[in-house]
């Protein structure tokens, strides 16, 4: 049962969920067979430009595909250990920072990352370790003004991978941080940048997952300057030259 609504409730939530997943397998892999379309030239050449916005396109695709996979599956007993596995943490953030490009890029954004330790390795479920960087990295994207700066630091620390998502957006008021991460609380900006509303729900996710997987996140903010987003998460299989 989802915590913090009644059992009905949830089982009711639940059920819209997966049906709503499966639904969404259709049209997508419709959209999916348009732009394998567009990639081999069926209906024109691309330039190099076209090409690299086309890929992303299906990457972002692909992604959500995954996800939907990954919520139809977790309806099954016993399919999260199944879906715990070790694997590298430095693909899914380069996977996740070619995502925004574009959208930062529109914006005038600085998108970068620095990554210490880079051959650092979890048990993860990597979907939704995806997820939380796709969360975090999209909200610090919106709110972020044009010419702003969004930036991702890892580092490997007393057997933690310890990642930040610092920007120099609006800023949250202290008072606003606490029960940031609960369900259905915005911070008092409510939009991006662009006039996007928020739903209340993408903190809350992250924090579910980051949780599950043994870590602990938390948020940092100083209005007019910035908002750093945190979480750390348990190592395992790490090489020894990473300590170094």
């Amino acid at each position: 049962m989802r915590p913090g609504y009644p059992r009905g409730m949830a089982d009711n939530m639940d059920a819209t969920m997966l049906d709503l997943s499966h639904d969404l397998r259709s049209p997508l892999a419709a959209a999916e067979g348009w732009l394998g379309f567009l990639l081999e030239g069926d209906c024109g050449a691309l330039n190099d430009q076209q090409r690299d916005a086309v890929t992303t396109a299906a990457a972002s695709l692909k992604r959500l595909q995954g996800f939907i996979e990954s919520t139809l599956e977790r309806s099954r007993e016993g399919a999260q250990e199944a879906r715990m596995k070790e694997g590298e943490f430095s693909p899914l953030l380069r996977e996740t920072l070619e995502l925004f490009k574009y959208p930062a890029r529109a914006k005038g954004l600085s998108l970068s990352a620095r990554v210490e330790g880079a051959e650092a390795r979890l048990l993860m479920d990597a979907m939704d370790v995806r997820r939380v960087l796709a969360n975090l990295v999209g909200n610090a994207v919106k709110y972020t003004r044009a010419g702003g700066s969004v930036t991702v630091t890892a580092g490997v620390r007393n057997g933690l991978l310890t990642v930040y998502v610092t920007d120099t957006g609006c800023g949250i008021p202290g008072p606003a941080l606490d029960g940031l991460f609960e369900r259905y609380t915005r911070a008092p900006q409510g939009l991006g940048e662009g006039g996007e509303p928020g739903t209340g729900l993408g903190l809350a996710i992250v924090r579910r997952i980051v949780e599950e997987h043994g870590g602990l996140v938390w948020a940092d903010s100083e209005v007019g300057v910035g908002t750093t987003m945190a979480f750390a998460l348990p190592l395992c299989g790490l090489k020894e030259e990473v300590y170094s």
